[in-house]
């Protein structure tokens, strides 16, 4: 998300620029997970900050993590 990557219109997630955040149409707090896209990318932070950190992983790395939930692998 930072350098030079030139991400597509309406997947822009660059720590250096401008960003389009998601979050679930389910949440009802102020309290939740959004994320921001680009082919490589994905950032994620929690709404109630939006000024605040974030994390970024590979869109590899994601993509592992939300086929593990799907699956139930987090469950308890």
């Amino acid at each position: 998300m930072a350098g030079a990557h030139q991400p597509a219109e309406g997947q822009v997630a660059v720590a250096d620029g401008p960003t389009k955040w998601r979050k679930s149409g389910q949440c009802e707090s102020l309290n939740c997970v959004e994320v921001a896209l680009d082919e490589a990318h994905v950032a994620i932070r929690n709404s109630a900050s939006p000024d605040g950190p974030f994390i970024e992983v590979t869109a590899t790395a994601w993509r592992v993590f939300c086929a593990a939930l799907r699956a139930g692998e987090f469950n308890r």
